[in-house]
């Protein structure tokens, strides 16, 4: 694996794990030994989905048999929408209790869920001042669109996101988002970067025909393309096979034209709509 730099000079794997919707530590435990072993150590989670716990446990554990340490991880959680609207934007006390809970010492990610309108201004703020003290590593936000940073330029914050995460796949490029991004540094992580594996995207005749092409799997000529662009896939697996597997893309390069064609597959394709789980925003 390799890292990407961040805006403030730190960095960031340039793939990493996710645990949406994981509920059994034996498989968690699996997912990050399996990790480890293969050079990942890159994991999401978050509030809502209630692995902050689980996950923190199997890291520990990885840690005291001395195959890592907590250095060479990289966890990101969130504040979730319900945490922003409960304290009005000031999150710090759920930041503390979850590192309490899990014992992690620090968040290296701290990134808003989704952009609440009423409070997502007072969350960022709060958001800096927790960066400044030490207790998050780094901070950024998820679920935005162009208009969203602007807003926090208006609202007077002083500290650039280090990342957004989007869902992000060949299915949806967003490729305005992407230019900003690069114009002020900011790292894309993409969630959701298989598009769950639909029809529409493992079925995809293109991608079938490159995956035969270099000798890989779907999922990897996907995955590979995501890398290329400087995109950093959280993938989500409950298999050690897979992670091998989804890991396992620095063997090979697509050509130019390859992840073009890759890229002109974009059709503004959501599995998440932001209608839907931020209303009005």
């Amino acid at each position: 694996m390799d890292n990407l730099i961040l805006n403030n000079g730190k960095k960031i794997p340039n793939i990493m794990l996710g645990s949406f919707q994981m509920d059994d530590p034996k498989i968690m435990d699996e997912i990050v030994e399996t990790a480890v072993e293969n050079g990942v150590y890159g994991f999401d989670t978050s509030p809502s989905y209630k692995t902050e716990g689980m996950l923190s446990d199997s890291i520990k554990k990885v840690i005291k048999e001395g195959k890592a340490t907590r250095e060479d991880f990289f966890v990101d959680t969130k504040i979730d929408s319900w945490q922003m609207i409960e304290k009005k934007g000031q999150i710090r006390p759920f930041v503390e209790f979850a590192l309490k809970k899990t014992g992690l010492e620090y968040w290296d990610m701290l990134l808003i869920h989704w952009p609440q309108p009423e409070y997502l201004t007072k969350t960022w703020l709060a958001m800096e001042k927790l960066y400044e003290e030490g207790l998050v590593k780094n901070i950024g936000v998820c679920n935005f669109s162009v208009r969203h940073f602007n807003e926090l330029e208006k609202a007077g914050a002083h500290i650039v996101p280090m990342v957004v995460q989007n869902e992000i796949h060949p299915l949806n490029t967003e490729p305005e988002l992407v230019e900003y991004c690069k114009k002020n540094n900011i790292v894309i992580q993409a969630y959701s970067p298989l598009c769950r594996m639909i029809p529409m995207m493992k079925n995809n005749a293109l991608i079938n025909i490159l995956a035969e092409k270099y000798g890989v799997s779907v999922a990897q000529i996907i995955l590979r393309w995501h890398v290329e662009m400087g995109f950093v896939p959280i993938v989500k697996t409950s298999s050690s096979k897979r992670v091998i597997e989804n890991t396992d893309v620095f063997s090979f390069a697509l050509s130019k034209e390859d992840k073009d064609a890759i890229s002109s597959l974009d059709q503004h394709f959501k599995i998440f709509l932001e209608s839907r789980c931020c209303p009005g925003y």
